[in-house]
């Protein structure tokens, strides 16, 4: 089911991918759990407030991540890590192709038979979705940013600054 939204939409736990709308008063197509939305925000807009939500600005999350993997290019984001909402981008954020997935909702990834320039993401819900990039670039970006997950979340980075004031 399709809702067109009136009011604002909110990254969730229940989010599983943001694609480019083609249409002229809509900017993001929504696939949640809950049905597909239409935003006549940006995916950088609804991402900026997702992790200003969770307490950080999304360059701050991107340059966290930047550093983690040692990379520069097509860098996934640390929206939320306490609810591990993390997603990953198909493009460079200034392609107008780029897409959205999220992590926690990938089960597979497969090439797509039909073109080598597309892949097959298979959600735990049965649901899919042909993401405009190669096998190579999703199976990447899902293992990038399952790192990321797993430096993060499992064993987040150690303050190695000045010592305690009060001790010796």
């Amino acid at each position: 089911m399709a809702y067109f939204l009136e009011h604002d939409y909110y990254i969730s736990s229940t989010t599983l991918a943001l694609l480019p709308a083609l249409d002229i008063r809509y900017q993001t197509v929504i696939h949640d759990k809950r049905g597909i939305f239409y935003s006549e925000k940006s995916m950088k807009t609804l991402l900026e407030e997702a992790c200003l939500r969770c307490g950080s600005r999304m360059g701050g999350r991107l340059d966290a991540a930047r550093c983690m993997l040692s990379i520069r290019n097509k860098i996934p984001l640390i929206i939320d890590p306490f609810n591990h909402i993390y997603a990953f981008p198909t493009h460079s954020s200034k392609n107008r192709q780029n897409s959205w997935f999220f992590l926690d909702h990938i089960d597979q990834i497969k090439p797509f038979p039909d073109n080598p320039k597309q892949s097959k993401i298979i959600f735990f819900n049965g649901q899919y979705m042909i993401a405009d990039c190669s096998y190579s670039t999703a199976k990447e970006q899902f293992i990038r940013t399952t790192l990321l997950f797993v430096q993060y979340s499992i064993k987040p980075p150690r303050n190695n600054g000045p010592k305690d004031f009060f001790t010796s």
